[in-house]
C-alpha cells in the first residue's frame, strides 16, 4: 500500500527536475516532518527559514496525507494575500507533482477567507448592473483583490463587499453567492486553504454551538502558517466593541427581521405584539446610543475601567489610566444592551416557535432565525465586559467625541486552549518562530504544547549576501534620553544624516522601517538625497499600492511602519538595504498593553525581559528577514538605534540575527564589500 511519506518523496523527485527549480533537502526534511504530524496527530513548532519554501513543505504533506489516510488538513496563513498566494500559484504546483496510484484519489481542495473580503453580488448589482456580468466572467474566487483588478474607477470596495450581516441562504442570490460557494466548498473538502481569523472564528463557533463543530465542519489536522503572527490574529478575534457602528448594525437586524416576517403579520394575527418587540429593542438601543454619545462627550481621555483578575487594577501603572468615575455608567450601559438584545432575541424565538407549525409562513420564520445569531452574540459579549474570569481589561476609547467600549484579552493561553489547542493537533511553522533559538516566547504567549520542535537552516549564505552596518559611536543620540531629556529635534536630525548617507550610497534601494509615524515624518523632512533618488513613504491607507511601486522602481526608497516590518516580499536589486531606525520595544500606552505588563508583573515576572524583549527580538528578525529572499540577493541590514551596542540587552538582539554577518561601521565600505552597483 502506498503510504504518504512515498507520495511525498516522489513529488519532491519530480519537483527537483523542474526547470529553474533548486533541489533543496531540507525542504523535504520539513514535509517530512510535518507529514509525519499529521499521520500521528501530534504537535510541532518548526522553524523554516526564508527561502526554504514551507508552503510546498505543507501543502504537498497535507495532500499526501489526506489521499492516504482520508484526513481533512487545515492549513492557514496570516493574511489573505498569502492565503491567496497559497492557492493560486502553490497548491496548483504541489498538485503537479504528485501522482497518486490507481487506489487513491485526488483530495478535494477549498479556498476559504472571511466573509467581507468577498464581493457581494447583490450589492455589485446595485452599483453597476453591466459591470456585474464582467466581473463574473473574470473573477475567479470573487474576493477583494479580483475586485480592486476588474472594477471601475470610482467604485469603491466597501460599497460592494459583503456586509457584516446578510440573508444568508435566504438572500435571492445566495447559490451564486461567491462567499456562501466557498463555504459549501470547503465543507465538503480534503484540504482548506484559509487565514487565522478564519481558523479562530469557526473554533469560536464551535466552542458555543451544541455539536461542537464550526463552519469548516470537522477536520483532523491544522497547520498554522506564518504562526509568529497569530497571536496577533488571536486578540483581534476575541476583542469585541460596542460604539456607534455595532448599535447601527443592531437596529439593522431588527429592521430585517421585521422585513423577513412582514408577510405573517397578518396571517398570524401579531402585527400588535410585533410592534412592541420591536419597539422595545428600537428604544433600547437608542438609549445606549444616547449614553454612549453622553460619555464620548464628557471623555477627555481614554482609560480602563474594569481588569480580571480585579488585583490588576491596583497596579500603579493601571492605576494612571483607572476611570473609576466612570465605570458605573460604564457598567449600566453594557447591563442595558446585553438586557434589550437578549430580551429581544428570546421574543423573536418565541415567536418564531409560535409559528414554526404555519406553513405558510415557513420561510418568513427561516429567513429571520439566521439572524437571531448575531443579535445573542452581542448579547453574550456585552454581559461579558465586567466579568470576573480569565485575564482581560475593559477600556474606554474616544475619538473626536465619539466613545466606544472594548474588551480585550490579555492572556491568550486559556482562550486558545479551548478553542484551537484541545480540539486539533496543530504544526505551527514560520521563518521566525524562535526567539533565542527556542519556542519559549511563541508557548508561552499562545499556549501551545508542541511534541516535536525543529529548527531547520537557512538555505541562504549570510556571510556572502549580506552584510551589517552600525553607525559610528556617537553619530545617533539614544532615543529614550532624547525624548525625555527634550533633545528629539537633534535626534531626528542625526537619524535623516544617517538614512541620507545610506540611500544615497546604495543609490535608494532602501526600505526604512520606523516605530512610528511621527518620527517618520519628522526625519522624512530633514533627508538629503540626490534628486534622482525618490523616496516613498506610508500613508495612512492603500500600503500595498505603495509597496507596488517600490517594487517598480529600483533606485527609489521606503519609508514604512509596522506592516511592512512583516510578510512584506520585495526580491531582487530594488530592495539592497534593509533600516531599522528604532529597536521596536513596545512603549505600553495601550490600555491591554498597560494590563498585560501589569499582570505580568503581578505574578512576579520580569515584563520586559519576558514580554518586551522578546517581541522586539521576534520583530527584528522579522524586519530584517525583509532583506534576502532568493538565492542571488545581496545587501546590507542597517541598525541604526545606539543601544544595539550601548545596552546589555543589545548583544542579545544581534544574538538573534544571522551569526556570519560581517559588521561594519562606516556604509561606503559596507556597499564596497557586499558589491552593490
Amino acid at each position: 500500500m502506498t503510504t504518504a511519506a512515498a507520495l511525498i518523496e516522489q513529488a519532491f523527485e519530480r519537483l527537483n527536475k523542474l526547470p529553474g527549480f533548486v533541489p533543496r533537502p531540507d525542504q523535504v526534511q520539513a514535509a517530512l516532518l510535518i507529514g509525519e504530524m499529521m499521520e500521528s496527530g501530534q504537535n510541532a513548532a518548526i522553524e523554516a527559514p526564508t527561502g526554504l519554501g514551507k508552503s510546498l513543505a505543507s501543502l504537498i504533506p497535507a495532500l499526501a496525507v489526506s489521499a492516504t489516510l482520508k484526513k481533512r488538513i487545515v492549513i492557514a496563513t496570516y493574511t489573505n494575500v498569502l492565503a491567496e498566494q497559497y492557492w493560486r500559484r502553490d497548491l496548483p504546483l504541489a498538485q503537479s507533482v504528485l501522482q497518486y496510484p490507481s487506489e487513491l484519489t485526488s483530495p478535494k481542495t477549498a479556498f476559504l477567507i472571511g466573509k467581507q473580503r468577498y464581493v457581494c453580488l447583490l450589492e455589485l448589482e446595485r452599483l453597476d448592473p453591466e459591470f456585474t456580468p464582467r466581473f463574473e466572467l473574470n473573477a475567479e474566487l470573487g474576493i477583494e483583490s479580483e475586485f480592486r483588478e476588474y472594477a471601475p474607477k470610482g467604485m469603491k470596495w466597501q460599497d460592494a463587499a459583503v456586509p457584516p450581516v446578510c440573508a444568508g441562504r435566504f438572500c435571492p442570490l445566495y447559490d451564486p453567492c461567491y462567499y456562501f460557494k466557498a463555504r459549501r466548498e470547503a465543507e465538503k473538502s480534503d484540504v482548506i486553504i484559509t487565514n487565522h481569523s478564519v481558523v479562530i472564528t469557526d473554533g469560536l463557533q464551535a466552542e458555543t454551538s451544541e455539536e461542537k463543530i464550526g463552519f469548516l465542519g470537522r477536520y483532523d489536522y491544522l497547520v498554522l502558517d506564518e504562526a509568529h503572527d497569530f497571536a496577533n490574529a488571536a486578540q483581534n478575534g476575541l476583542e469585541f466593541e460596542i460604539n456607534e457602528s455595532r448599535l447601527a448594525m443592531l437596529a439593522s437586524l431588527g429592521a430585517r427581521i421585521e422585513n423577513s416576517l412582514a408577510p405573517g403579520f397578518k396571517t398570524m394575527g401579531s402585527e400588535a405584539r410585533w410592534s412592541r418587540i420591536l419597539g422595545g429593542f428600537k428604544r433600547g438601543l437608542d438609549e445606549v446610543a444616547t449614553d454612549l454619545m453622553t460619555m464620548g462627550m464628557g471623555i477627555r481621555e481614554p482609560g480602563i475601567l474594569h481588569a480580571a483578575p480585579s488585583d490588576l487594577l491596583q497596579h500603579p501603572q493601571v492605576q494612571r489610566v483607572y476611570r473609576a468615575a466612570d465605570e458605573p455608567t460604564s457598567r449600566t450601559l453594557t447591563e442595558k444592551l446585553s438586557g434589550v438584545t437578549s430580551t429581544f432575541a428570546t421574543q423573536v424565538e418565541e415567536l418564531l416557535d409560535e409559528w414554526r407549525d404555519a406553513g405558510s409562513v415557513r420561510m418568513s420564520v427561516e429567513t429571520a432565525r439566521t439572524y437571531l445569531p448575531y443579535i445573542k452574540e452581542a448579547a453574550f459579549m456585552s454581559e461579558s465586559f465586567f466579568r470576573e474570569s480569565g485575564v482581560a481589561v475593559t477600556h474606554l476609547k474616544a475619538d473626536q467625541g465619539r466613545a466606544a467600549l472594548r474588551r480585550d484579552v490579555v492572556d491568550l493561553v486559556e482562550p486558545l486552549k479551548s478553542i484551537l489547542w484541545d480540539r486539533v493537533p496543530t504544526t505551527c511553522v514560520s521563518a521566525t518562530l524562535a526567539v533565542d533559538g527556542n519556542f519559549d516566547q511563541f508557548c508561552g504567549t499562545t499556549g501551545f504544547v508542541p511534541d516535536f520542535s525543529e529548527t531547520l537552516p537557512s538555505p541562504f549564505d549570510f556571510s556572502r549576501q549580506a552584510a551589517l552596518f552600525l553607525p559610528p559611536d556617537g553619530s545617533i543620540p539614544d532615543p529614550t534620553l532624547a525624548r525625555q531629556q527634550g533633545g528629539e529635534p537633534a535626534y531626528f536630525a542625526a537619524v535623516a544624516k544617517q538614512l541620507s548617507e545610506i540611500i544615497n550610497a546604495c543609490r535608494g534601494r532602501t526600505l526604512a522601517l520606523f516605530h512610528s509615524r511621527r518620527e517618520m515624518e519628522a526625519v522624512l523632512a530633514l533627508i538629503r538625497v540626490s534628486p534622482d533618488l525618490p523616496i516613498l513613504t506610508q500613508g495612512r491607507f492603500n500600503a500595498a499600492s505603495v509597496g507596488d511601486r517600490f517594487r517598480r522602481n529600483t533606485h527609489s526608497s521606503l519609508f514604512a511602519l509596522r506592516s511592512f516590518w512583516t510578510g512584506f516580499d520585495a526580491p531582487g536589486a530594488t530592495l539592497s538595504c534593509v533600516v531599522l531606525v528604532r529597536i521596536p520595544f513596545e512603549v505600553p500606552t495601550e490600555p491591554s498593553a498597560i494590563a498585560r505588563m501589569a499582570w505580568l508583573q503581578n505574578q512576579g515576572r520580569d515584563a520586559f525581559r519576558e514580554h518586551t524583549l522578546p517581541q522586539s527580538k521576534m520583530m527584528i528578525r522579522q524586519g530584517a528577514g525583509r532583506l534576502i529572499r532568493q538565492a542571488d540577493d545581496k545587501g546590507i541590514i542597517a541598525l541604526l538605534d545606539p543601544r544595539f551596542i550601548t545596552k546589555r540587552y543589545g548583544e542579545e538582539l544581534l544574538a538573534n540575527l544571522p551569526a556570519e554577518l560581517r559588521t561594519f561601521r562606516d556604509i561606503h565600505d559596507a556597499v564596497g564589500w557586499i558589491g552593490l552597483e
